[in-house]
């Protein structure tokens, strides 16, 4: 039975940045070109370079329990042809039968940045030369067990300018892949705020008068008219959290509140800035932080994730009818966040995390389908913001923006760019007379 590395790898930058391009594809399978099997592969960067089945990604599943690993690991292929994912130069080429490192590997340098990684082949198999030009396709060698590796697979990575790729075109769970066939990027799943269904997101809010308003936005977060209140209704002085989503799927913006009873409420849009209101469950006033509306367990639906009073940190699987399946726990040690947002602000289709410590430091935990991969500190001085939230695309970039309230009463746009925050945007003053904002 094939088994997985556990060990294999150096350590890299994690993956911040998606990228795309075009390239012509052509594959070489016994000396003879011949194009790869799906019509569209010419409009894909990278094919698939071997067969077999995923069981592992960048940092390990679940995630995190492998923090040194820094590619994708592809087994039940003893032995199988090995192929270059895009066309290229080799760097690296090795043949090795140690017990440590990558053992028999290949390095491939491609335009723009690019490098692939092909480790753990067998002993042999690799017969190019360093400053080879490959096309697509080309053969590389035979899945092995060399080097720092406990069974045969294919450990493979993607690197743009030094950044990891590797993850946005593998999951945990993805199961079997197919070699020559055109890889493709994890589809971004953004969190949906938008209740009038014109395309925006928009923004609710409970004032401390327990008065509800929707402030419909405009695609751009500034401007004339950027934000156009509506009132909903009052009788929200009971409610203290709102997670927005889609939680049913149908497309229009729902929201989820959490009474001060405990009880939790599912709140489903008609896409008209109106809402129909069910009771989904009790016992949620254990409940200390709560965000939501992302896929985190990379199932198509919106999930919520919450830290317990204890410190736990929870996954609540959507079932796409506006309820949720039984909380997983994902780990413990939460208990020094006092904020959380969820968003995908990896833009892989996969739930993320921002939370805030009580030293003001920010940090982002990008998800990974079964878990969090190790938190990296986007931020510092955010103590002074009373209200962190968001999560949604608010200036139209794509890419998932954080809202947030200062001392002052200002609410302010943080456009997120896959990497870093870049200047804020200010939606406005006299948000103080707000006690939740989402």
């Amino acid at each position: 039975m094939n088994q997985s590395n556990r060990r294999s790898g150096p350590s890299a930058h994690r993956s911040s940045r998606l990228l795309a391009g075009v390239i012509a594809a052509i594959a070489v399978v016994g000396g003879m070109l011949v194009s790869p099997p799906a019509a569209e592969a010419a409009d894909e960067l990278f094919v698939t370079p071997v067969s077999g089945r995923v069981s592992d990604i960048v940092n390990g599943c679940p995630a995190g329990s492998r923090p040194t690993h820094q590619g994708v690991d592809i087994n039940m292929n003893s032995n199988a042809s090995v192929y270059a994912a895009s066309a290229g130069t080799v760097t690296t080429a090795v043949n090795s039968n140690a017990t440590t490192g990558y053992g028999s590997q290949v390095v491939i340098t491609h335009p723009g940045g690019l490098t692939t990684r092909y480790g753990h082949l067998v002993f042999g198999s690799v017969t190019l030369k360093v400053g080879a030009s490959v096309p697509q396709g080309a053969l590389l060698g035979r899945v092995g067990s060399t080097g720092n590796s406990t069974g045969p697979h294919l450990h493979f990575e993607m690197y743009n300018n030094g950044v990891n790729l590797t993850n946005a075109y593998f999951a945990c769970g993805q199961g079997n892949v197919a070699a020559l066939t055109p890889l493709k990027l994890r589809p971004e799943r953004p969190v949906n705020a938008d209740v009038n269904r014109d395309g925006n997101p928009d923004i609710l809010a409970v004032s401390t008068a327990g008065r509800m308003t929707v402030y419909n936005g405009n695609g751009y977060g500034s401007g004339s008219g950027a934000w156009r209140a509506a009132v909903l209704g009052g009788g929200w002085e009971t409610t203290r959290a709102l997670i927005h989503g889609d939680y049913n799927g149908d497309g229009r913006g729902d929201f989820m509140a959490v009474r001060t009873d405990g009880a939790l409420w599912f709140y489903r849009g008609n896409g008209a800035n109106g809402f129909v209101s069910s009771r989904i469950g009790g016992g949620w006033d254990s409940i200390r932080l709560l965000a939501g509306g992302a896929d985190f367990n990379n199932d198509g639906r919106a999930d919520l994730v919450v830290v317990r009073a204890d410190g736990a940190l929870l996954v609540y699987p959507g079932n796409g009818a506006g309820g949720f399946t039984s909380a997983i726990l994902v780990e413990q040690g939460w208990g020094d966040k006092d904020m959380i947002v969820a968003g995908d602000f990896g833009r892989d289709g996969i739930g993320d995390v921002m939370a805030r410590d009580t030293s003001g430091k920010l940090f982002l935990y990008s998800g990974t389908g079964a878990g969090f991969a190790a938190p990296v500190q986007v931020g510092n001085g955010w103590s002074g913001m009373s209200i962190l939230s968001g999560g949604v695309d608010y200036t139209g970039d794509g890419f998932a923006d954080l809202i947030a309230r200062d001392a002052a009463g200002v609410l302010w746009i943080y456009p997120w760019n896959g990497s870093a925050f870049t200047a804020r945007v200010k939606i406005g003053n006299g948000w103080n007379g707000h006690r939740l904002i989402h």
